[in-house]
């Protein structure tokens, strides 16, 4: 009877036989002259050696890749930090600028009409605007001191030793200044150079306007107007403006007159009250 040999592959197959051939190599390896097991190491490395050398590249190149993107980004994070503690710094030293500004302006505008205080016995008191009135037909700010600083109604406005206008509504802790640029604000008022009696209006605008000059008043560009006193509780010669036009027109009783008003009042921030 005939019979086959047994094909390697299918020997192989098998993982008993598989385990067997395993367990072989490692004895005969284990048992063998140094210098033969070395070689036979040595034989086995040298051809994985390029991928061994490739693969430290590899990795030392990818670390320091990464590395490089965490110094960048920690460069980055430090220096957007800096950045902000520079403009936390430079917005705190505009604000100290600005509240010296404050402070210097009220203290000259305080000196100033102290040097020349028409009224010994009147008070003054400082205050900030907080408040414009955008209105087309109005002209008013708001103040932060009220009655609780010691405001009442009527009590007279000013800065730079010039009429601002006067306390409309004063309330507990701010008030409504009248502007003298308002239309109901009605100020008896006299030109300083003719002496003429007037009375200035406002026409909300940037502008006032003088009520029942004579036609034959000689007024001329320039000219100063103050408050008077006659009839009224406004404190006198505080200056009010300046004429900037007037005209007669046909057989008027009366000439009109443009006054530009002494205060700007969008360039200023701070007022006196004049409390009697």
């Amino acid at each position: 009877m005939r019979t086959s040999k047994p094909n390697i592959n299918e020997l192989l197959s098998h993982p008993l036989t598989i385990a067997t051939l395993v367990l072989t190599i490692s004895l005969i390896l284990l048992f063998l002259p140094l210098k033969v097991s070395n070689g036979i190491k040595m034989a086995c490395v040298v051809p994985v050696r390029p991928f061994q050398w490739a693969t430290f590249v590899c990795s030392k190149t990818a670390s320091g890749f990464f590395h490089r993107i965490a110094s960048v980004w920690k460069e980055n994070e430090t220096k957007t930090l800096l950045e902000n503690e520079i403009a936390e710094l430079k917005n705190k030293i505009i604000e100290l600028q600005d509240t010296n500004y404050r402070l210097q302006d009220k203290l000259i505008s305080v000196s100033e009409f102290k040097k020349e205080q028409k009224k010994p016995k009147a008070k003054i008191i400082p205050a900030d605007i907080i408040g414009y009135d955008t209105s087309i037909f109005r002209r008013s700010i708001t103040i932060n001191i009220g009655t609780k600083h010691g405001v009442k109604n009527n009590n007279i406005v000013v800065t730079d030793n010039a009429l601002v206008g006067l306390i409309a509504a004063a309330g507990r802790r701010t008030s409504l200044v009248q502007l003298i640029t308002d239309p109901a604000s009605r100020i008896p008022g006299r030109i300083l150079q003719t002496r003429d009696q007037v009375i200035v209006e406002g026409n909300a605008s940037p502008f006032c306007q003088l009520k029942y000059v004579p036609r034959w008043a000689e007024l001329k560009k320039g000219d100063n107007v103050i408050t008077s006193n006659i009839g009224s509780f406004y404190l006198s010669s505080f200056p009010v403006g300046t004429v900037v036009e007037s005209e007669i027109k046909g057989g008027a009783l009366f000439q009109n007159v443009k006054v530009l008003p002494a205060v700007n009042i969008t360039k200023i921030e701070n007022v006196l009250v004049i409390k009697e």
